[in-house]
């Protein structure tokens, strides 16, 4: 039976079979791969199917050895339209510790990670050695998704063409070739939560946090955040505002990168609206638990706070010009 027969009758891939399917992907015309990532879609995926077409895309990526980086990423798709909050806490964590932020363009939502960083000023499409120069001179760097992917580059019009979210809207966050020792990882759907955190034990991350939030692949800043932690096992628990010190706020809508962008510089300045303040700080609070940098959230909290204007802007200057030079 062939991978695409077995996946219309609803069964399941063993690791082997999904790490083969990813090299039957990128082998294909765009008939096929549409078939395959349509089906794949209308099944649902197993952690140990999305570990095996990740390590298959690792395996397959240009290497970038940076030692012990965090990530934080989302699955995007949520419909939600907010600011990229991801993005914004990457940066509020790099003041603690190495980041480096896997992500792309835009496809399934208004802005993507590369995006809002463009309208920063910062130069995402960076050669490997200029990843590691910034993460050593400014904690942070960008790993600009297809430039380290070449094995994908004749799924992506597909994944435009078919404009709904796919297997590899749950990829991107799993696939970072600098191999993230600490993640936090959105996922768009409570249904994702599992196989999610599934694939991170299997892929070995030291420590996991896989979150949804009042329907958004971000930690929520007005109700209940489910939440996967993973390492050593996966523990579940819900978080709630109040587990950070604060009261709820509903994060405000969003309309572009331009925009995204002068808002998040504005909290990372000091000021900007509350609903844009807390929202980012809820999710660096997360990150910096993840990362080991806090011991728990309300304390990831009030570092995260304590970090926007000292010197945020400044340092944002130097990874835009450094990214640059």
């Amino acid at each position: 039976m062939s991978l695409l027969a077995k996946i219309v009758e609803g069964k399941n891939l063993s690791f082997e079979e999904a790490y083969g399917l990813f090299t039957e992907l990128k082998e294909s015309g765009e008939a096929l791969i549409g078939a395959y990532l349509a089906a794949l879609q209308t099944k649902g995926y197993t952690g140990e199917e999305l570990a095996g077409l990740a390590r298959a895309m690792r395996d397959s990526a240009i290497k970038l050895d940076l030692g012990e980086v965090a990530d934080t990423a989302g699955t995007g798709g949520d419909g939600s339209s907010t600011i990229n909050v991801s993005t914004a806490s990457a940066l509020v964590l790099s003041t603690f510790t190495r980041v480096a932020k896997h992500g792309n363009v835009s496809i399934t939502s208004k802005s993507g990670s590369a995006n809002v960083l463009e309208a920063l000023g910062i130069n995402v499409r960076i050669p490997p050695e200029k990843a590691r120069d910034m993460v050593e001179k400014t904690n942070f760097t960008f790993i600009f998704a297809p430039a380290y992917h070449p094995a994908l580059k004749p799924i992506m019009p597909v994944r435009r063409a078919l404009g709904i979210k796919t297997v590899f809207n749950v990829l991107g966050p799993l696939t970072n070739p600098a191999d993230p020792a600490y993640q936090v990882v959105g996922v768009n759907s409570p249904e994702l939560l599992e196989p999610v955190a599934e694939a991170l034990e299997f892929l070995g991350v030291e420590r996991a946090l896989v979150v949804h939030g009042s329907g958004m692949d971000e930690v929520s800043p007005h109700g209940k955040t489910l939440v996967l932690e993973v390492g050593g096992g996966i523990e579940r628990y819900t978080l709630s505002p109040e587990d950070f010190g604060i009261k709820p706020v509903k994060p405000l809508p969003c309309s572009s990168p331009k925009e995204s962008a002068a808002r998040i510089r504005a909290v990372l300045g000091g000021s900007g609206r509350r609903e844009d303040r807390d929202f980012i700080l809820v999710n660096a609070s997360a990150a910096l638990y993840a990362a080991g940098v806090a011991e728990d959230f309300r304390e990831g909290f009030e570092m995260a706070r304590e970090a926007l204007g000292q010197g945020m802007l400044e340092k944002l200057e130097e990874i835009a010009c450094l990214s640059k030079s």
